[in-house]
């Protein structure tokens, strides 16, 4: 497989295990993709799937550290300059 058919499994695997939870009715929550993911890998035999679904849980847990210090930059990073005074 090249890249651009890893890339589309992977992008289908995370569509299943969206689809399986919403199925069972369950929150859509990075960790419950993740753990979702997770479930199904162990229940794959095939091994290129096995793969796609360690890619999509990798691209999930990535968006989390991407997010995570997006909005830790947010925060730390003040519109001020350090000493400068706000006037009420």
């Amino acid at each position: 497989m090249n890249r651009f058919d890893d890339k589309r499994l992977t992008d289908i695997v995370l569509g299943e295990a969206i689809l399986a939870l919403l199925s069972e009715g369950d929150p859509i929550t990075p960790s419950s993709l993740i753990k979702q993911l997770q479930l199904m890998a162990l229940a794959e035999n095939i091994a290129f799937r096995k793969q796609a679904f360690t890619n999509a849980i990798m691209e999930v847990q990535s968006s989390l550290l991407v997010q995570s210090a997006e909005f830790n930059g947010f925060y730390a990073v003040s519109e001020y300059p350090s000493g400068s005074k706000m006037i009420h």
